[in-house]
């Protein structure tokens, strides 16, 4: 058993290798043609380092050296062609190529140990982002302030104003987004300890420019205004709303009338709060905080003024302290009875002291399961019509309306009614797409009886009582699934019985179950049939190679260079010779081996990888009480359960074999955390050095 798993699982060994293209392997041996000057180490450039070592002997600290030298260049040469007003430049050197060195520094990160390079990735990765967005707005404010100055000697008044609007909002913008990279390069300069104060200086100097440049323009467009506020009570809440007063004057102290001017409540449009001043530039402006957190809030009062108005626009904050009322959620109408994908609709107003609640969200719910949420409207009102999710019971039930949120200006107790969900009655269906003396592939659908799809539900697959496997129906309510044939489930005339069920339980549908029959020839159902002997010779020298491959990678890691051991056949990483002792050292594989293999492939992120090696272990432990006749995972649990393990082994393998069905067959990646608990439970097993029960 042990030289079967053995081979079954040397296929998916990680060959994790970093492999560079030609076109890498020529960059590497020729400068990049980057009008650039690397990011200098405490003041001096980093070391360039041979690529014919790095190739040679895997020296993964160099490879990433040398991938963030060639970054840094990148981005010292895009501030470069900024400087010298080349954007177009400036973006491409940002291009694709920088991702694509970044793609590979973040593969060699996956390699190594630490967390400080895979920071480091998200910090170049940041830095990137950041300065070509710096870029694109230098080069929007360039070009607009170039029509500008084309409108200016057409003596086209009205069209200059606007446009200086705009260069006056993108300014603005551009001192933001150069803070920004500002921040990012520190941050490149703190994980590294290299220097950045050239590439800041020259974003720097082209955000003074350009803020020199649109101060001219604001002396030639526009009136200077002052907006001056002033709060009834710096204590708030939905029943004793924020109340305000100010004025609005030009740089003469003259009030500037009929101007629109906006308080920001929270972080959407929805919530700005606006009025228009008189006469003399006077306002006032009423506020009620419904959704605003409790606490105190600097709240920021503006005025915005047209893209045709001569005057320019300004700002104000005001401190406020909200605290907490008690309003009322009201139900007007809703369904009494529904059923699956069958809407659930539901009216009602919310309230507080006769006062209506605008712009609120509720949420609908039945039981903890949350069917949809919308926003009551101006006179605070609600209507919401979600459909009926599969995972809530068939039977009466309570449908509440609440808030989705909590410790906010406005509360109120849910709102509650009865409802009655009728059960759904259901379609599976079950077809067998490949079968054979070693394998079964099945597909199938799960519908309602009226042909409404059940996406994301689980299938379980039984022979003959035992189950052999399970799946997921896709958003189409469509599976498909492989497993290996349960030898004991085939009768003596070679039919086996597939059944797939699907549980209905605390679900508005019913249960469903299906059947087929296949033949499996009884004749060639043995461990090592005529077709798996095939198959296993067939990818002999496939598995011979991997390993190469992964001892080659485990070598170089460790900074080995034997050539005689092993024989490179191009710059992909390829290997077409082993030596005879690697062979030779792996020829009786145990448990902790595999158990170490799937620790490293845990460590390289790869995930389902990790789990494969896990479950080998764990069948190879406890290989010498289970017969060679359990070749399935279920049938290997199952064996072990007529083994008389103790229960709580029997309980680690049966998670186990969960973890492993479900990295072997689901259709959805496994992820990190997934993996890292069927490692920990293999390793509750194999690190145990009692013999089995």
């Amino acid at each position: 058993m042990s030289l079967l798993v053995f081979l079954l699982v040397a296929t998916i060994l990680p060959v994790s290798v970093v492999a560079l293209s030609p076109a890498d392997t020529s960059t590497i041996n020729s400068t990049e043609k980057i009008e650039s000057t690397p990011l200098a180490r405490n003041n001096s450039t980093i070391q360039q380092e041979n690529p014919d070592a790095i190739q040679s002997n895997g020296d993964l600290s160099s490879l990433q050296k040398w991938l963030a030298s060639r970054l840094s260049s990148r981005l010292t040469g895009s501030t470069i062609k900024l400087e010298k007003g080349q954007y177009e430049k400036a973006h491409s050197v940002l291009g694709n190529r920088y991702d694509d060195l970044l793609s590979k520094y973040v593969d060699v990160s996956e390699n190594t140990d630490g967390t400080h390079d895979d920071k480091l990735a998200k910090t170049l990765k940041n830095t990137q982002q950041s300065q070509r967005t710096y870029v694109s707005k230098a080069q929007r404010y360039r070009k607009l302030h170039d029509r500008y100055q084309r409108a200016k000697q057409h003596g086209n008044d009205k069209r200059a104003r606007r446009i200086a609007h705009e260069l006056d909002r993108l300014a603005k913008g551009i001192n933001r987004s150069s803070g920004n990279v500002t921040t990012d390069y520190n941050q490149l300069s703190d994980s590294t300890n290299v220097s950045t104060v050239s590439e800041k200086r020259r974003i720097q100097n082209i955000t003074r420019n350009i803020s020199q440049q649109q101060a001219s323009v604001r002396e030639k467009e526009f009136d200077h205004t002052n907006l001056t506020v002033s709060l009834d009570s710096h204590e708030a809440s939905f029943l004793d709303p924020i109340q305000l007063t100010g004025r609005l004057t030009d740089e003469n102290g003259t009030g500037i009338e009929n101007q629109s001017i906006r308080l920001q409540l929270g972080g959407n449009r929805s919530k700005r709060v606006s009025n228009r001043t008189d006469e003399s530039g006077n306002f006032t402006l009423t506020a009620r905080p419904s959704v605003l957190t409790l606490g105190s809030h600097a709240l920021r009062i503006e005025y915005a003024p047209q893209n045709s108005s001569i005057y320019l626009g300004s700002n104000t904050t005001v401190s406020v302290n909200i605290s907490q009322d008690s309003g009322t959620i009201s139900i007007s109408d809703r369904t009494k009875w529904t059923r699956y994908n069958h809407t659930t609709s539901v009216s009602g107003h919310v309230r507080a002291e006769g006062i209506v609640a605008r712009d609120v969200p509720v949420a609908v719910y039945i039981g903890d399961e949350r069917l949809g949420t919308t926003r009551t409207a101006p006179n605070g009102s609600f209507s919401v019509a979600p459909p009926l999710p599969a995972n809530v019971s068939a039977g009466k039930h309570q449908l509440h309306i609440a808030f989705p949120f909590s410790n906010r200006a406005l509360t109120a107790k849910n709102a509650t009614a009865p409802i009655t969900v009728a059960a759904t009655p259901t379609e599976l269906t079950l077809t067998e797409t490949t079968g054979g003396t070693q394998n079964a592939s099945l597909s199938g659908r799960l519908r309602t009886r009226d042909g409404t799809s059940l996406p994301n539900q689980p299938i379980f697959f039984f022979a003959n009582g035992t189950k052999v496997a399970s799946a997921q129906t896709d958003k189409n309510g469509t599976y498909r699934v492989s497993f290996d044939n349960p030898s004991r489930a085939v009768s003596e005339d070679g039919k086996m019985t597939l059944v797939a069920r699907f549980n209905g339980h605390k679900k508005s549908v019913k249960s469903a179950r299906a059947s087929t029959v296949i033949t499996v020839d009884v004749h060639d159902t043995g461990l090592l049939s005529q077709k798996l002997r095939k198959w296993l010779l067939g990818i002999g020298a496939i598995t011979l190679t991997m390993l190469g491959g992964f001892f080659l990678w485990r070598s170089n890691t460790r900074g080995g260079n034997d050539t005689d051991e092993y024989t490179q056949a191009s710059t992909d990483g390829v290997v077409t010779t082993v030596s005879d002792e690697s062979v030779d050292a792996l020829s009786s594989p145990t448990a902790p081996i595999f158990l170490d293999r799937a620790r490293s492939a845990l460590d390289a992120g790869e995930f389902e990888t990790a789990i494969k090696m896990g479950y080998a272990a764990t069948r190879d432990r406890f290989g010498g009480v289970v017969p060679e006749t359990a070749s399935t995972h279920w049938e290997f649990y199952n064996a072990c359960r007529e083994a008389k393990l103790t229960d709580e082994t029997l309980a680690t393998i049966g998670d186990v074999t969960e973890l492993y069905e479900k990295a072997a067959f689901a259709a959805e990646q496994v992820s990190g955390g997934t993996a890292t608990t069927a490692i920990g439970a293999v390793s509750s097993l194999v690190d145990d050095e009692q013999e089995p029960d």
